[in-house]
């Protein structure tokens, strides 16, 4: 009778790690999921950021051109 009751100690022992360790990894798996939606927002934000960098550059270009122009024209004495 002692075996039996050790074994169902033993066993209901095992069965609360077994549910301890199950509630670990949902709880990673949550974490993990968490984690690529975090990285899928912030790749795409990086993506918005870099459209927005190559615009202002481009723009920068536009204006910089702009400005060698119109020093031109001041040292030649070009009325604007």
């Amino acid at each position: 009778m002692q075996n039996e009751s050790t074994a169902t100690t033993a066993l209901d022992g095992l069965k609360a790690e077994k549910e301890a360790w199950q509630s670990r990894c949902d709880e990673l798996t949550v974490a993990n999921e968490q984690l690529r939606e975090q990285r899928e927002n912030a790749r795409a934000l990086a993506q918005g950021l870099e459209e927005a960098l190559t615009q202002a550059e481009e723009k920068i270009k536009h204006l910089s051109a702009s400005v060698d122009r119109l020093r031109l024209h001041i040292q030649q004495g070009v009325e604007l």
